[in-house]
């Protein structure tokens, strides 16, 4: 039998007790969660909707497309995209050009359709208008529903209200979930069904006569 050198013995020792058996072994770190679920602003609300299974719809609660609601008419023009002129013509048809220095109240439209069209007071946009059916509201609402098919859309915080005109038309007015937010309003004729609707801050998005 082979007898171990003394110095050898104490190192074997030493090893022995340097190892600790109860500490346990590092955990592995958690793996990162890569992906970031984005939550809507106003779950409701949401851009999709049984309506408007889409989801690139250019309308939401905050803009339209590139234009954002309070943005500056400059920071409008340069985000939404296409060119955008004024409602007025000249005698020609020709569209008059829009001063972007006006503080008062203003729309603009795109070159290139009639709608969506934008409300700019103070050099910011403060609300837009849709007349079309082609364009679907944040939640699904669109021209051409009655108030039934909105209230499924819309079965939290929406208002039904008389116009200011006509006795036998109706406004549905979606309230936002927080304070300060934009507000939908559908407005509908005496025929039942949604002539146009808007989105805006107030107290712009109740201007009856436009920008009055």
């Amino acid at each position: 039998m082979k007898h171990l050198p003394i110095a050898g013995l104490l190192l074997l020792s030493l090893a022995a007790c340097s190892r600790s058996p109860d500490s346990p072994e590092a955990a592995p770190a958690p793996a990162k969660d890569t992906a970031t679920a984005t939550a809507p602003a106003d779950a409701d609300l949401a851009t999709t909707s049984p309506a408007d299974p889409r989801s690139d719809s250019p309308a939401r609660l905050d803009g339209f497309g590139g234009a954002r609601l309070g943005a500056a008419i400059a920071e409008v023009r340069s985000g939404f995209g296409t060119p955008l002129q004024g409602l007025g013509t000249d005698a020609a048809g020709k569209p008059l050009p829009a001063d972007d220095n006006n503080d008062g109240c203003y729309f603009l439209r795109p070159q290139d359709a009639g709608d969506p069209r934008l409300m700019i007071e103070g050099r910011k946009l403060v609300r837009y208008d849709v007349r079309s059916t082609g364009i679907v509201a944040p939640g699904g609402g669109k021209v051409g529903m009655t108030l039934g098919e909105l209230q499924l859309l819309y079965p939290e915080r929406a208002d039904v209200g008389p116009d200011k005109y006509d006795e036998k038309a109706q406004h549905l007015r979606v309230r936002p979930a927080q304070e300060g937010a934009a507000i939908i309003d559908f407005a509908l004729g005496a025929d039942g069904k949604v002539g146009s609707w808007r989105v805006g801050q107030t107290p712009q998005v109740d201007y009856v006569e436009g920008c009055g």
